[in-house]
């Protein structure tokens, strides 16, 4: 049994070794939400709802408005332009942010050299401190009642992000579906964890 297992561990890190290497396309999306709702927000009241015109990277942003559209409706809201309850501002983007590598001090032996032979000594080699660059893609939404945008007046808000080298379009459905995953509650700040071939 124990023989099995160490095979199947070799086999999965040479799985995972062969991936990194060939650049094999990621299974899954990790991702942070942060949620909120004002506890004057009528949820089930606001079941119309419309679209403010999209902020950020465009077309992208626009793009993902049907998206958006759909999560909402399969919550049971229906999209109403001439008598809406709720007002979805849509804001999206990419940005690169600059990290540093933790710095590391590891110990080396070393053989020096005395009058009677050699001694085993220790030094040691600090490594790390680099930078690298992380690409976030990003999507918030605010929603506002039929009065029209005025910010400080948000009913809800929700923002997502997530790291990775893909464009926005290519886990756009993903990251709205995690960003709308507990609309209209507003929990605060979630990480989720999504498989790509799901998010459909």
């Amino acid at each position: 049994m124990i023989a099995k297992r160490s095979f199947l561990f070799r086999a999965l890190l040479g799985i995972t070794c062969l991936c990194w290497m060939e650049g094999c396309a990621p299974t899954h999306i990790v991702m942070d939400v942060e949620s909120r709702a004002a506890p004057s927000f009528p949820a089930p009241a606001c079941k119309k709802f419309s679209f403010l015109s999209p902020e950020g990277e465009m077309p992208l942003t626009e793009n993902l408005l049907p998206i958006i559209r759909g999560e909402l409706e399969k919550k049971g809201l229906v999209h109403d332009r001439a008598k809406p309850h709720v007002l979805v501002l849509i804001k999206a983007g990419t940005r690169a942010e600059q990290r540093q590598e933790p710095v590391v001090s590891r110990p080396v032996p070393s053989l020096q050299p005395t009058p009677k032979g050699a001694t085993m000594e220790m030094h040691y080699v600090i490594e790390g401190g680099g930078f690298y660059t992380v690409h976030i893609r990003w999507i918030s939404m605010d929603v506002f009642d039929s009065a029209g945008r005025k910010p400080g007046d948000e009913l809800w808000q929700g923002k997502v992000a997530s790291e990775g080298e893909e464009d926005l379009d290519s886990v756009a459905k993903c990251l709205i579906s995690g960003l709308l995953a507990d609309y209209p509650a507003g929990p605060g700040k979630t990480r989720k964890i999504l498989k790509l071939n799901e998010c459909k």
